[in-house]
C-alpha cells in the first residue's frame, strides 16, 4: 500500500473515534527516522487541545488502529495540537479562521510579493480576502496558495 493510500486509510479509521470524544482530525504524518516509525496525529477542537486531551485521543486512537493491522512490528504514535501557528490546509481552515491573522505563501506573485501577512477578512468561492496592515484587502485564488500558517 503506498503511503498516501496508508494515511487515508489511517485517517478513515481516527475520524470516528475522534469525533466520538469531540476532537477534530487536522493532520496525520507518517515519519521514518533511524528506523523508527511515527505516526503523528494532530488533533483540535473549538477550545483548543491540552495534554490531557492528547492521551485521552492516544487511548481511544490506539485500539483501533492496532486492529487494522497497519503496521507491521512497533511503531510509536504521537497525538498533539497543530499550535497556536498552525498550518491552514483546507478551504475549511480558512473559512473558520476568519478574523484571525495569517501568513500567507504564493505559488506566484501577487503585486510582486511572495508572502503576505494580513487579516482573513473572508473565504468565499475559493478566493481568500487578506487585508494586510495598513493596507487594502487583496483577493488570493485559493489555487495561487502555497502554503499558509496562523500567525500570533
Amino acid at each position: 500500500m503506498r503511503r498516501s493510500e496508508l494515511l487515508e486509510r489511517v485517517r478513515s479509521i481516527l475520524l470516528p473515534a475522534l469525533a466520538n470524544l469531540g476532537y477534530d482530525l487536522v493532520e496525520v504524518a507518517l515519519v521514518v527516522s533511524h528506523g523508527r516509525r511515527t505516526l503523528r496525529v494532530f488533533i483540535d477542537r473549538e477550545n483548543g487541545v491540552n495534554l490531557d486531551d492528547c492521551a485521552r485521543a492516544s487511548k481511544a486512537m490506539s485500539p483501533a488502529l492496532d486492529e487494522e493491522g497497519f503496521f507491521q512490528g512497533r511503531y510509536f504514535l504521537e497525538v498533539s495540537s497543530p499550535g497556536a501557528e498552525r498550518k491552514l490546509r483546507t478551504r475549511q481552515d480558512f473559512e473558520h479562521f476568519v478574523g484571525r491573522l495569517a501568513l500567507v505563501r504564493l505559488r506566484e506573485g501577487c503585486n510582486g510579493r511572495n508572502e503576505i501577512k494580513g487579516k482573513i477578512e473572508s473565504f468565499q468561492d475559493d478566493v481568500l480576502e487578506l487585508r494586510p496592515e495598513g493596507d487594502a484587502v487583496i483577493a488570493i485564488p485559493f489555487e495561487t496558495i502555497s502554503s499558509a500558517n496562523l500567525c500570533l
